[in-house]
């Protein structure tokens, strides 16, 4: 018997309780430190830094192989367990106080350096057990996926209750509970591990309850950062803002900024970003307060109302109203009904709380309605039809997971959103954006002009249905369902100056030459060149202005090819998989020979090196593939986007931990038979999803919340629990070829591919879908298959 395996016995449930709290600890730290570091930073370095702090889970793994004999000396192997436990925990709320106390810094190696360790100890400690005990490796393996589901699930509420830096000191208790776990399961250490693992837990509770009733910790400091909006109110020289309402959630930090009392308005912050002003206002939209009047006379957003028909004043739509200005603007226009629809619900909930100061705009009135949820995807639910449909700077530079590059786009600005806007507009109706920039509002152009291209409208008639006010602050692109008239464009022309708006950076349809518009675009509208190669002309000067779909829906990169983070995280988790490849591996050949030579059990399950190092690759990387390509798929149909990212990992999670569960009920001569029937199952499935989620989860829109979470739970079902199989069988193929020495670096192997998996998924959804990138993974899959076919 292996000194490095025991037998699981009555103390199983032990060992698998620590095991889900581990993961559980794991995957809601990764998530917490997320949102914790895209107050720190921005969000393309946050990508960086999280994604470079999981490897520390694969590097753990290959650690614990090249230090096996250390780790299996006698006095080690009974106390392992609980040291790596504790040493986890205590890293974890050690990296909290670390961003407390330091903040900001202009070095994301210091980050990458400081967050490595957490995941490391914790891919130390997960390698340890699945070596030791691998003829249990399904159970294992069963309760650290339903420890991550319950962790991603369980992430939520927190957040929403406690913050980010309280949830974060809070998950170091989490560990620190396996690792009395473990202490008590690994009996042969004696008091040692028990004072050691009880210690641990006394400090890190003293620690949060501490945080929790607020003192002795400073909070987390926000705006230090120059790359933040928030940066720049917080400390410029006259009138600096000053923080006085801040609400923690899954969805982020939302900090409203005051200038002083005497102040006309409040900034509304998401992660130091994505600034949003709340206006003061009295109320009386006869005579209102200036800074609210002024935006009639002023504010390049306010133009398109100008010139509007009494029977064009019903109902307008307006996506992401932020802290209201949007919403002041219809009313003032003088629409009778006007429906917001915001995501961050406690962006509502602090203009809500001020409603002695706002005037009460988000009140809810026969007139005003306020609507927590996903624009698009609430559109898509109702038969209405509006006027007008307003989004005013809708965008989140923040990111949300180790996935939340890929979320940091949304549904909002696609060829499919365009087609939905039109069929929810009036006759008469408009589309209405307020963009950040020129490149925006181009690409919303070549969107457009490509979807009613597709409705058999030609470019030079399209382009008599939109116009553009150039502004270096507020460009606005306007949409309308029929062609302009020219008295209302030559009135729009007209109303330039007084709005500052430049017109070499315009384009309105019907005026011809007058006034200097946009060469190119006044080109286009004549039919001089194509869309084709307006859109050549302006990617010749570096910028990406070609129309995006649901399948890659990336508007905000406007500039071409890959994003530098990207590339760079990229080659770094390509470096670091081929380094945990390689090193261990100069030691298999001798290994393999001494284990299986004249043992006829052992021949039959025999892998080769590279064998075995493709087959927990492909499972790391095609996992990750699946996870953020469904995540996307099933945003748009459920509406919220924190909601969807928990509840697929919760999902797929879970019922691949009940996939693991079963795999133990497979015997050692069906092992083999087990990995290449899942696989082929998961490839099958993959390639169906690819085609048909789509149509089919346009069936179920109009549905309930709660029906279309238990859809998706439902379709993920399959999927997950046959992904839930080749891990643990794999694991137990290597016991059965008596190398449970080389788990840790399999383990290894498989976290740092996980790492590169997920990044594949980003470069391939930029660059052809995410319905390639689920292809993709279905050949991971098919590889697996190839692999065991002949064995099984």
């Amino acid at each position: 018997m292996n000194p490095n395996h025991y037998n699981l016995g009555k103390k199983g449930w032990i060992l698998t309780g620590g095991v889900f709290l581990t993961s559980f600890s794991l995957i809601t730290f990764e998530i917490t430190l997320s949102r914790v570091l895209s107050v720190l930073l921005s969000y393309h370095y946050v990508f960086i830094v999280l994604s470079l702090t999981l490897l520390g889970l694969g590097i753990g793994g290959v650690s614990v192989h090249l230090f096996r004999s250390s780790i299996s000396k006698e006095h080690n192997r009974s106390f392992v367990l609980t040291f790596f436990a504790s040493l986890y925990a205590l890293a974890i709320s050690s990296c909290i106080l670390c961003l407390i106390w330091i903040g900001y810094l202009d070095n994301i190696l210091f980050y990458c350096l400081i967050l490595f360790i957490p995941f490391l100890f914790a891919g130390m400690l997960l390698a340890t057990i699945y070596a030791r005990f691998s003829e249990a490796s399904a159970r294992i393996y069963g309760m650290d996926l339903i420890g991550g589901a319950a962790g991603a699930i369980g992430v939520i509420p927190l957040l929403d209750l406690l913050g980010g830096i309280s949830a974060g000191l809070l998950l170091g208790v989490v560990a620190s509970v396996a690792a009395i776990l473990f202490a008590l399961m690994e009996t042969e250490s004696g008091k040692k591990g028990r004072v050691l693992s009880t210690g641990v837990f006394l400090i890190l509770s003293l620690l949060w309850g501490t945080n929790l009733i607020g003192i002795f910790l400073p909070a987390l400091p926000i705006g230090d950062n120059p790359g933040k909006e928030i940066h720049d109110v917080l400390f410029r020289p006259s009138s600096p803002g000053k923080i006085i309402e801040t609400k923690w959630s899954g969805f982020g930090r939302t900090d409203l900024v005051s200038f002083g009392k005497d102040a006309d308005h409040m900034d509304l912050y998401i992660d130091g970003t994505a600034g949003s002003p709340m206006y003061q206002f009295n109320g009386n939209l006869n005579s209102p307060d200036a800074a609210v009047n002024a935006l009639r006379t002023s504010f390049p957003g306010y133009v398109p109302f100008l010139h509007l028909q009494e029977p064009d004043k019903d109902h307008i739509l307006i996506i992401g109203p932020g802290g209201g200005r949007d919403v002041l603007l219809a009313l003032m226009a003088g629409f009778q009904k006007i429906t917001a629809v915001e995501v961050n619900r406690d962006q509502v909930d602090i203009v809500r709380k001020y409603s002695a100061y706002n005037g009460g705009i988000y009140r809810d009135t026969n007139r005003v309605r306020i609507m927590i949820g996903e624009g698009r995807h609430f559109l898509r639910r109702r038969a209405e039809r509006y006027d007008m449909i307003l989004l005013s700077l809708p965008v989140t530079h923040t990111s949300r997971s180790l996935e939340g590059y890929a979320l940091t786009e949304n549904f909002l600005f696609t060829t499919e959103s365009i087609h939905d806007y039109l069929e929810h507009l009036t006759e008469e109706g408009r589309l209405v954006v307020v963009g950040h920039n020129d490149a925006e509002v181009l690409r919303l152009l070549s969107i457009s002009l490509n979807v009613l291209n597709r409705r058999g409208i030609e470019t030079v008639e399209a382009m008599k249905q939109v116009y553009i006010l150039g502004s270096d602050l507020y460009p606005v692109f306007v949409l309308k369902k029929t062609p302009f008239e020219a008295a209302e464009m030559l009135l729009t022309y007209q109303a330039m100056g007084q709005f500052e708006l430049e017109p070499k950076t315009s384009y309105l349809p019907s005026l011809g030459q007058v006034g200097a518009l946009n060469p190119a675009l006044m080109r286009l509208a004549s039919g001089e060149f194509m869309l084709e190669r307006f859109i050549s002309m302006v990617t010749e000067r570096g910028y990406d202005i070609s129309p995006v779909s649901d399948n890659r829906p990336f508007f905000y990169k406007i500039e071409r090819g890959i994003p530098t983070p990207v590339i760079l995280v990229f080659w770094l988790s390509i470096f670091i998989w081929l380094f945990i490849i390689s090193i261990p591996s100069l030691f298999w050949r001798e290994s393999v020979s001494r284990k299986v030579k004249g043992a006829g059990s052992q021949k039959r399950f025999a892998l080769s090196k590279w064998q075995s190092i493709t087959f927990f690759s492909m499972l790391g990387m095609g996992f990750m593939l699946c996870e953020i390509s469904l995540i996307q798929r099933f945003t748009l149909f459920l509406g919220q986007p924190t909601f969807t990212l928990a509840l697929l990992i919760f999902s797929l999670l879970g019922w691949a931990g009940l996939g693991s569960l079963w795999s133990g009920r497979f015997g050692p001569e069906s092992i083999r038979r087990g990995i290449a029937i899942s696989s082929l199952t998961v490839t099958i499935l993959l390639c169906l999803y690819a085609f048909l989620l789509p149509p089919l989860l346009d069936q179920f829109l109009k549905h309930t919340l709660a029906l279309r979470g238990l859809i998706v739970n439902l379709i993920l079902a399959p999927i997950g629990f046959f992904m839930g199989l080749p891990f643990p069988l794999g694991i137990r193929s290597l016991k059965e070829m008596g190398m449970e020495n080389h788990i840790p670096w399999m383990w290894g192997v498989n976290g740092s591919a996980s790492v590169l998996g997920s990044v594949m998924t980003i470069l391939i959804a930029i660059s052809l879908g995410f319905t390639e990138a689920l292809l993709v993974c279905a050949g991971c899959y098919l590889i697996v298959f190839l692999i065991f076919f002949k064995r099984g």
